[in-house]
């Protein structure tokens, strides 16, 4: 990309971390993945933006919604969120320029509903806080023009398997900015020297750790996208929108401020 497409990739990144901020503090034990969705919408309505997921291949809904076991691609629907839950939200945003470019931005969180503040629920805290600290790694050790998808895919792998889980290496992050999937793919794991790219400057990537506890296979649900792990296995999903400008990598949907 162009260093003054970046204004443009920061105004949608912003719009996607705040639609996620908003959803994390309104989502509710009772809700549905559905009620996410339409909360998602009006927001997206709100801040004149459109979903980049929704008709995507084909996929029916406007954000990602995946429970415990479902790794990633849920379909939202009208299951009621229960306490102990692992809900992630993975949400995909677009808008376009008065030349009618569009830019994209992508990014994820998973959240444990818990109506006990004293929950002792350790291990799903501990996995979300690994899923999350993965992504952190990354962010802080990007050097534009060094850094190669091999070296994340390391770091990210070592991390997690460092604190006893696994990571999935089926699915991982991508190059992002006019489209929302663009080269290159962003590993979960160690890939073979051949495979791998420099990350170079004035590049839009996404990173998104996908843990699980333990190593399980996993497969395709029926409705042919929710991804599932095999055994049942918990698993919690994070991802960002990555400007790697010349110096530094920038978050651009950072939804922790």
């Amino acid at each position: 990309m162009e260093p003054q497409e970046l204004p443009k990739m920061r105004k949608v990144g912003q719009t996607v971390a705040e639609i996620l901020k908003t959803l994390k503090k309104e989502i509710r034990i009772g809700m549905t993945g559905r009620d996410l969705e339409k909360r998602a919408e009006q927001l997206m309505k709100e801040k004149k933006v459109k979903s980049s997921i929704k008709g995507y291949l084909g996929f029916p809904a406007a954000i990602c919604v995946s429970v415990n076991d479902e790794l990633t691609h849920g379909i939202p629907d009208n299951r009621p969120f229960k306490h102990g839950d692992l809900v992630s939200f993975d949400i995909s945003c677009h808008n376009k320029d008065k030349k009618g470019i569009a830019y994209h931005a992508d990014a994820a969180m998973t959240v444990l509903l818990d109506d006990n503040e004293n929950n002792s629920d350790k291990e799903k805290k501990k996995l979300i806080s690994v899923a999350k600290n993965a992504l952190q790694k990354v962010v802080e050790n990007i050097q534009p023009n060094i850094t190669t998808t091999q070296d994340i895919g390391k770091l990210i792998e070592e991390y997690v398997q460092s604190q006893g889980y696994h990571v999935i290496k089926e699915y991982g992050g991508h190059g992002i900015g006019r489209f929302m999937h663009e080269k290159p793919f962003i590993p979960n794991y160690k890939i073979p020297l051949e495979r791998s790219v420099i990350i170079r400057d004035n590049t839009a990537i996404c990173v998104e750790p996908l843990v699980q506890i333990e190593n399980a296979e996993i497969k395709l649900s029926p409705n042919n996208w929710s991804v599932l792990s095999a055994q049942g296995q918990l698993n919690a999903h994070f991802e960002h929108t990555i400007w790697v400008g010349k110096e530094k990598a920038e978050v651009l949907t950072n939804y922790d401020e």
